[in-house]
């Protein structure tokens, strides 16, 4: 049989019963636009993690905070603590480019009447980091008494709160350059012999604003000799206590050459007693969960695949009782048993592979409407707008018609097989 003439007869018995046809397709469709949608806006939902993710951090960046003892494990390696000692075995690796050593602590910030509690970050300010970050003024300069203020700080201290910050406008911040304020610790205490200790206060020099960008909005950077006076100020215990954290850095941040090749730094860290971070694990965390939840979702949509499957099989079942006499006359005319099997899992496959093209039309429509209403829906929840939730793929495409086209000649292969073995006499009586 010509392959024109098995899609003549094909088409033509399809439409013979419409309505059953239709509604035949209606569950491939819903099957099949289930799992478009869905995979749709994970999609969207990682792409906008992952743009947000790589906004808030670095990508050339690998994060080495002091490893922590596992039961079980060969701990003489691990490296507890981060020295000067580890800053420069770090620095013999050949495809390190910079080192930015990390102290921190946590205190209030004065201004005027205002005060507000923050993270207090003292580093190195180096080439890494972008000016983009920057909304108002300039990086502090090495061993000076100079600040950069996170967005929301900086709110705060022109007398914002957290109910209200949202509505701050940026350019408002730009008023607090050049200003002073006064750092020092929660609140007093008694020592060990009962006296109330007065913590020191620091007068700084306001010289930048960051971005509002989530990751140092309630926090302000310093040079690392403001950060050690301050922690000195905080140790009234002892001189031990002070000793240890000025010898030791909470965290270290390294500049490497080529972030392709950033698994294979981590692994070489992690092999000389490192904890890392990077950018990768986040993005490996969130593809994992994102995984999750499409197979879930993805499984839910399976069934109604399966039910639509039942349904092709059924309709083609009934279409055999149907056409009895038509099988009987294309095996008297001369069709083999193979022609009888081909037109019936073509049907099949058509019909599923007409639903599957339906449901991409449908779904892309959808994601239309879904990226529209979104915008507002994430404005007004996350005073923030999102363009895109839903966001298809041509693999998702091919991939869905490539798989009704399966599911259609599974649901078809039974009844094909059925159709062949009808008896030649009994079917044209």
């Amino acid at each position: 049989m010509k392959f024109r003439d098995l899609v003549d007869i094909v088409w033509k018995n399809m439409w013979k019963r419409k309505a059953r046809t239709i509604f035949t397709m209606m569950g491939v469709i819903i099957g099949c636009l289930a799992v478009f949608i869905i995979s749709s806006i994970t999609n969207g939902f990682k792409n906008y993690l992952m743009n947000e993710m790589g906004g808030l951090m670095n990508t050339s960046i690998i994060t080495i905070t002091p490893a922590y003892e596992m039961e079980g494990e060969d701990s003489s390696k691990l490296k507890t603590k981060l020295n000067d000692k580890c800053i420069d075995e770090i620095k013999e690796l050949s495809f390190i480019k910079q080192v930015i050593p990390k102290r921190s602590s946590s205190g209030m910030i004065k201004y005027k009447k205002n005060e507000t509690s923050s993270q207090f970050i003292g580093s190195s300010f180096i080439e890494s980091e972008s000016e983009k970050e920057i909304l108002f003024g300039r990086y502090p300069k090495e061993n000076s008494n100079e600040v950069i203020l996170g967005y929301d700080v900086a709110a705060m201290l022109l007398g914002y709160n957290y109910e209200n910050i949202q509505d701050v406008n940026e350019n408002e911040l730009e008023v607090l350059l050049n200003e002073k304020i006064k750092i020092y610790a929660s609140e007093n205490f008694e020592d060990e012999d009962g006296k109330i200790v007065k913590y020191k206060k620091f007068n700084l020099h306001i010289v930048g604003i960051y971005k509002s960008n989530g990751n140092l909005n309630y926090s302000i950077k310093m040079p690392l000799n403001i950060i050690n006076k301050f922690i000195k100020s905080e140790s009234v215990y002892s001189k031990e206590d002070f000793t240890e954290r000025i010898n030791n850095y909470d965290e270290i941040e390294i500049v490497i050459d080529e972030t392709k090749n950033i698994n294979e730094y981590e692994e070489i860290l992690k092999s000389m007693g490192y904890n890392t971070m990077s950018f990768k694990d986040f993005e490996e965390s969130i593809q994992g969960t994102i995984k999750g939840v499409k197979l879930v979702l993805g499984s839910l949509a399976g069934i109604s695949l399966m039910v639509a499957a039942l349904g092709i099989s059924n309709t083609m079942d009934m279409a055999i009782h149907e056409r009895r006499k038509e099988i009987g006359i294309i095996k008297v005319i001369g069709g083999t048993i193979n022609d009888v099997k081909k037109i019936f899992v073509a049907e099949a496959c058509l019909i599923s592979f007409l639903g599957g093209a339906i449901s991409i039309v449908l779904g892309l429509i959808v994601d239309i409407i879904i990226n529209i209403l979104s915008k507002s829906i994430t404005q007004a929840i996350m005073q923030q707008e999102i363009d895109r939730i839903a966001i298809p793929s041509i693999s998702l495409i091919i991939g869905i018609l490539t798989f009704s086209l399966i599911i259609g000649a599974i649901a078809g292969f039974l009844p094909a097989n059925k159709a062949a073995k009808t008896d030649v006499i009994t079917a044209i009586k």
